[in-house]
């Protein structure tokens, strides 16, 4: 976890920039997801829950993909220089 944490400490800027713009990203469809599966529970129309779930499902996956892109591609980098 140690090393993890000392990676993304040391990342490169234009990198970091990329990854928090993704993760910024997501985090306003996770909002819209959390929204959506907000108004099912008033509603109780199973189409907007799996949109709703779809939906963050997807989002999750995309922020954990977001971090794990920055730090290969950070890796990469530097061995390449």
């Amino acid at each position: 976890m140690k090393l993890i944490i000392q990676k993304f400490k040391n990342i490169d800027t234009n990198i970091f920039r990329v990854c928090i713009s993704g993760l910024k990203f997501c985090f306003v469809l996770m909002l819209i997801s959390v929204f959506i599966l907000s108004l099912y529970n008033s509603l109780h129309n199973p189409h907007i829950f799996y949109i709703g779930i779809s939906l963050l499902k997807s989002t999750l996956f995309f922020s954990v993909f977001f971090i794990i892109c920055a730090l290969a591609i950070d890796t990469i980098k530097k061995e390449i220089y």
